[in-house]
């Protein structure tokens, strides 16, 4: 990844990426490691993803381990940070990327999925926050940055639990930056637009694709290279002004 910031800016810092065995996650892991940092590369599913996100990060002359964990399991959560803590000593941010997105609409949707996408999506980013924070507070150093979305923003058919699950990490993200703010912990948040993933493939190819391009000021989707270079900033000393605020790289989709 072509990086916009110095090899220095997260130089020796220890960076925790849940979801990180593909797509954006594994795109934010290698991101860190080229501005210095060392992984914690957290995975649920896609074991040799995490194999291939650790090697990327070795390659990159970081040190990085691959620790599985189910993010809405605290006992797994916690065995996870530390095991991190017994290979790293500390951790320095910690970026709550995991996440799901299967479609149903509203009149169809079982409340066992609704409940699986909030687990996932919203509870998992506040049972690994309550897990590193102990750290992260007894040091007064640290950051958390939140991956939500332009759905959380603005809403959409047919991804009503996935749209109300990110727009609560954006209200998760204010209200954490007010209590641990004070104490030096920055917290902050990033939504993407329409990225070009696995996961999001559903919306850039065929014609939906196409009718979503065309609203699309920039002209083209995102790629997740793109979308770690706004955590790599609001995780580096540049951001330290910046608490409780969204950066939203979505090409135009929406304009606040």
């Amino acid at each position: 990844m072509s990086s916009l910031f110095a090899s220095d800016a997260l130089a020796d810092r220890v960076v925790m990426v849940t979801g990180a065995s593909r797509g954006i996650g594994a795109a934010i892991a290698l991101g860190c490691a080229d501005a210095g940092a060392d992984l914690i590369v957290g995975y649920e599913t896609g074991e040799s993803g995490a194999a291939e996100t650790v090697k990327g990060v070795e390659e990159r002359g970081r040190s990085a381990v691959a620790l599985e964990a189910d993010v809405t399991e605290p006992d797994q959560v916690a065995t996870m940070v530390e095991s991190a803590l017994s290979e790293f000593g500390r951790i320095d941010a910690l970026v709550n990327n995991a996440g799901i997105m299967p479609e149903s609409k509203i009149s169809d949707m079982a409340l066992a999925e609704w409940r699986r996408v909030i687990d996932v999506n919203l509870t998992g980013a506040f049972v690994c926050t309550q897990a590193v924070l102990p750290d992260m507070l007894e040091r007064g150093v640290g950051a958390i940055v939140m991956i939500s979305s332009r759905l959380g923003q603005i809403g959409f058919a047919g991804l009503a639990h996935y749209s109300a699950s990110k727009a609560g990490l954006l209200g998760f993200t204010k209200a954490l930056a007010r209590e641990v703010g004070p104490r030096g912990i920055r917290v902050n948040a990033v939504a993407p637009g329409v990225t070009i993933t696995d996961m999001g493939s559903t919306v850039t190819e065929g014609e939906v694709g196409k009718k979503r391009l065309a609203e699309l000021p920039a002209g083209r989707f995102a790629e997740p290279s793109e979308v770690a270079e706004s955590v790599v900033f609001l995780l580096s000393d540049a951001a330290q002004l910046y608490h409780g605020q969204t950066l939203s790289p979505n090409g135009g989709g929406h304009m606040p």
